[in-house]
C-alpha cells in the first residue's frame, strides 16, 4: 500500500512540475525556469519507471496473467 502511495505522489509531483513548466513557458520570463521544471518532470518519470521495475523484479507487484 505504501508503494502505491509513493507512486501516486510521484505522479502528482510530475503533473505539478508539468503545470509549473507550462506557466513559465506562457509567462516568457525565464527559459531556464521552464527547462528546470520539465527536467524535474523527466526525473520523476525515470524514478517511477525504476521503482516499477524493481517492484516487478522483487515480486512486490505481480502483473496480471495473460488470458487464454
Amino acid at each position: 500500500m505504501l508503494f502505491k502511495l509513493l507512486i501516486v505522489l510521484l505522479l502528482l509531483c510530475m503533473i505539478g512540475n508539468l503545470l509549473l513548466g507550462l506557466r513559465a513557458m506562457l509567462s516568457r520570463r525565464d527559459p531556464l525556469l521552464m527547462s528546470r521544471y520539465i527536467g524535474r518532470r523527466l526525473l520523476f518519470a525515470v524514478i517511477i519507471v525504476l521503482l516499477l521495475l524493481v517492484a516487478l523484479a522483487t515480486g512486490l507487484l505481480v502483473p496480471n496473467a495473460t488470458p487464454r
